[in-house]
C-alpha cells in the first residue's frame, strides 16, 4: 500500500513510464535469444523494471508536521 503520504495519481505515472520498458522486455523475451547470456540480460532488465514498479509504493513519507526544540523539549507546529 502506498504511503499516506504518496499519491495514487503520481503511482500511476510512475507506473505508465515503465510500460515501455515492460513492453520492450516481453517482445524480446517472445524472439527468443540466441545467446546464453542473453537470458541473464533479460533478467537484469526485468529486475530494473521490477523495481521502477515498486519504487512509487516505497516513496518515503512526507512528515505532515514540523518539530522544533523549545526550552522544555519538541512542540508540534
Amino acid at each position: 500500500m502506498p504511503s499516506p503520504r504518496v499519491s495514487l495519481a503520481s503511482v500511476a505515472d510512475a507506473l505508465d513510464r515503465v510500460v515501455p520498458e515492460l513492453d520492450e522486455l516481453i517482445r524480446e523475451a517472445r524472439l527468443g535469444t540466441r545467446h546464453p547470456l542473453g537470458i541473464h540480460e533479460l533478467e537484469e532488465r526485468a529486475q530494473r523494471i521490477a523495481a521502477a514498479i515498486v519504487a512509487p509504493f516505497r516513496a518515503p513519507a512526507v512528515p505532515s508536521v514540523k518539530v522544533t526544540m523549545g526550552k522544555s523539549g519538541g512542540a508540534w507546529v
